[in-house]
């Protein structure tokens, strides 16, 4: 069963999808609650003290049933979206989503979220209800989608907890997505006519940081056989066995080695240069790769 999008942003309503889908019991729901409206604690922070919820469950139920980290590319005619992660331990801090839209757009969202384990699966759950909830929204855009989602996790977290985060809407008509990047590393664009890769930097911070940051958004455009890529920092923070750091500088010069090759295969290039570099070190954090490609002959 796919999980609902709350009705609220509030406190009690993240709690309410986490009871609803046997993650709490209501009973511990309310001790929550209680002891929120007692002492002013952030429910997040009650949550973790209190050590309330399994890890393992936690992370099936972002992956299964909020939809979190598909495994299967998403194709239309003329696009194919899709993205891989890997977890330096056995759950990671990574989420990606794609969600189709009524009107002929696809949203998109990837997330690298501080601290691991129970705090990053709580903070996933609050995301991917929050975009659920702000993509049945008409004419929404991708800086007010993060304006909430920094929003709802100032009021369940606090200022303790932060996040890296990017949302695209690809406009499947024109080619045209709209983006909005809190604190992520630049976004990469292979150009197809010019086979060049470009380095697109959005001066966001982190979402979770200052309640009233007015977050920036921008948009592009996909032409026939461009390639859009979006990824978390372990993607270029691998060091090599002397030291030195795989760098954005390789993680381009990689897009342009695999530039001919399906989406899904691309990043597996992409993901396996990175190992190679770093081995036998191993990853830096966790790495997530989430890319757009624009077929050559539609």
């Amino acid at each position: 069963m796919r999980a609902t999008a709350p009705q609220g942003m509030d406190e009690v309503a993240i709690l309410g999808v986490l009871s609803e889908h046997k993650l709490i019991t209501p009973e511990q729901k309310q001790e929550v609650v209680q002891i929120h409206n007692e002492t002013g604690r952030p429910p997040g922070k009650i949550l973790i003290q209190k050590r309330i919820l399994n890890e393992k469950q936690l992370y099936r139920f972002i992956c299964k049933d909020l939809g979190m980290n598909p495994s299967k590319t998403y194709s239309t005619r003329s696009f194919t979206l899709g993205g891989i992660t890997v977890s330096k331990f056995r759950t990671g801090g990574d989420f990606y989503g794609i969600f189709p839209m009524a009107d002929g757009r696809i949203a998109m969202t990837l997330s690298d979220v501080s601290g691991k384990g129970l705090e990053a699966g709580i903070l996933a759950i609050l995301l991917g209800n929050l975009l659920r909830e702000g993509i049945q929204m008409q004419n929404i855009v991708p800086n007010a989608i993060m304006k909430k989602i920094n929003l709802a996790s100032r009021s369940f977290f606090g200022n303790d907890q932060f996040a890296t985060f990017v949302v695209m809407l690809l406009d499947l008509y024109s080619g045209t997505v709209e983006y909005c990047a809190a604190g992520s590393p630049p976004i990469l664009v292979y150009r197809n006519k010019e086979q060049i890769v470009e380095e697109i930097d959005q001066r966001n911070i982190p979402v979770g940081i200052y309640e009233d940051f007015q977050f920036k958004g921008n948009s592009l455009n996909l032409d026939k056989g461009d390639f859009l890529l979006a990824y978390t920092d372990g993607a270029y923070e691998a060091r090599g066995w002397r030291g030195d750091m795989y760098g954005v500088e390789r993680l381009r010069a990689a897009v342009l080695r695999h530039r001919e090759k399906k989406l899904l295969r691309m990043l597996t290039g992409l993901k396996k240069d990175m190992r190679r570099f770093s081995f036998p070190r191993g990853l830096a954090d966790d790495t997530t790769y989430l890319a757009i490609l624009r077929h050559k002959k539609r």
